[in-house]
């Protein structure tokens, strides 16, 4: 049995956490040190028109897609959001009918955007299901990164 004195534990656990404190404190210096400049220096890069296709995967065992026999609690259609800087303050770029006759798990549901003036660099997106109400799914839940240039 591998035995520890405490006091020995103590000053490691210590002097990792004054590290690990110095070392965070470093990183946001080095942090607002580089996200001043570039603030200052501006960007240079000018805003090009994309589209944007999404592509996602629904599972509509969970809830059903909307027919002409399911009109309530169904999915009606999918909406397309840039949520880059936050998802109170986001975009919407678009809307997609659920697919007709959906059920099960679903692979390959696909919408694209109409042009939208993008400033390059790298942009949050979001898809989510709405139903008739207007009642959307959690727009954390199904997101990803993409780099415009």
């Amino acid at each position: 049995m591998l035995r520890t004195d405490p006091q020995v534990l103590y000053a490691l656990w210590q002097w990792e956490f004054k590290t690990g404190i110095a070392l965070k404190l470093i990183l946001t210096c080095i942090f607002m040190a580089t996200l001043s400049v570039s603030l200052l220096c501006g960007d240079t890069k000018k805003p090009s028109m994309h589209s944007i296709t999404f592509t996602f995967s629904y599972d509509f065992a969970v809830t059903p897609a909307c027919s002409p026999k399911i009109t309530q609690e169904c999915i009606q259609q999918f909406n397309l959001y840039e949520i880059s800087a936050g998802i109170s303050n986001r975009k919407k770029l678009g809307s997609i009918p659920a697919p007709v006759g959906a059920t099960g798990y679903v692979k390959g549901i696909s919408g694209t955007s109409k042009p939208f003036l993008w400033l390059p660099g790298k942009h949050r997106l979001a898809v989510s299901a709405q139903m008739p109400n207007g009642q959307e799914s959690d727009l954390s839940k199904c997101t990803t990164i993409v780099k415009m240039s």
